[in-house]
């Protein structure tokens, strides 16, 4: 098998692993709590990154574990977000929402960007 196809497979695995062992929650009720807590502002709003502001999350977040330890005791500069502030089921739905969201065409399949 090509190495790169078996590397691929391994990361689709590991994703839908993640995604299995996180709590259930609602991606449409997510995306709502991510813009709502201006998770956005960071991260953008498919959770592609904001640059030097915030990392992408999204496609293929972190495994939840890490996801929610970033959440409520975050390195760095971001603000942390307790049960108070962010429950367990809406840290669950927000999750739910970066886990739906699919990779974009990669620039070869984009009609205007088959030339770079």
């Amino acid at each position: 098998m090509n190495k790169t196809i078996m590397l691929a497979a391994v990361m689709l695995t590991a994703g839908t692993a993640s995604a299995q062992n996180a709590p259930a929650g609602s991606a449409e009720r997510g995306q709502k709590i991510f813009m709502h807590q201006m998770c956005f502002n960071c991260h953008g709003t498919v959770g592609q990154g904001g640059g030097v502001a915030g990392p992408k999350l999204a496609p293929n977040p972190f495994p939840w574990a890490a996801f929610a330890q970033q959440v409520r005791k975050p390195r760095a500069e971001m603000t942390p977000y307790s049960e108070k502030n962010l429950s367990e089921q809406d840290l669950a739905d927000a999750y739910a929402y970066l886990v739906s969201i699919k990779p974009g065409p990669a620039a070869k399949d984009v009609p205007l960007l088959s030339g770079f």
